[in-house]
């Protein structure tokens, strides 16, 4: 008799979540490098099979753990009617130099081979949430002058920069003065701040 689709995809999740859990537990004791599928099945209770029916290899299982961490990082910070506005992209802002300042602590405090995984994956979801804020926006009509698509990477960038730098760095401005500047920079640009800097 076939599992009901319902009944298989909570089994999907309540598997996934054991393993993500086990992952956690592992990695806390022996670091990220020295982690091994081995150890995160035996941990969880789940053969090697199980495993990758679900993710290739601890890569990925990485990959899905930050993302659906920052995810749910961003609907406990953000309000549920989220959009490209001030007062919401601020919120994101300062919750990005939160979330990083507490990974870094101003100094170089993640491991090289965590690193750049941890920060791709939270810039391409960052990317991904600042399209969909531009699609969803009310000014359907008006004609756009840039693609939404690269608007979104750019300004993904600006902020993810910004924020990067601030959180690896010695500074002496606080979050809330440096999301109030990164802000000032999108919603103005160069051209209304430095008049002088733009082209003839």
């Amino acid at each position: 008799m076939p599992i009901p689709k319902r009944r298989m995809d909570r089994r999907a999740q309540r598997t996934r979540q054991v393993l993500r859990q086990a992952f956690i537990e592992v990695v806390r004791e022996k670091g990220f490098a020295a982690t091994s599928i081995q150890n995160i099945t035996a941990r969880a209770n789940v053969n090697r099979g199980t495993f990758y029916l679900h993710f290739t290899d601890k890569y990925m299982l990485l990959d899905a753990f930050l993302r659906e961490d920052f995810q749910q990082l961003l609907a406990n910070a953000l309000p549920p009617t989220s959009g490209w506005d001030k007062k919401t992209l601020h919120r994101l802002i300062q919750t990005l130099l939160n979330y990083f300042e507490k990974k870094y602590h101003h100094q170089h405090h993640l491991p090289r081979a965590v690193a750049p995984l941890v920060e791709q994956a939270i810039h391409e979801e960052l990317t991904g949430l600042l399209l969909t804020w531009l699609k969803q926006s009310k000014s359907k009509e008006t004609r756009w002058r840039v693609p939404k698509e690269t608007i979104a990477r750019v300004v993904s960038w600006a902020i993810f920069g910004a924020v990067l730098q601030w959180s690896q760095e010695e500074s002496t401005t606080s979050s809330e003065q440096m999301a109030n500047d990164i802000l000032l920079v999108i919603m103005e640009g160069v051209t209304r701040l430095a008049p002088q800097a733009s082209p003839e």
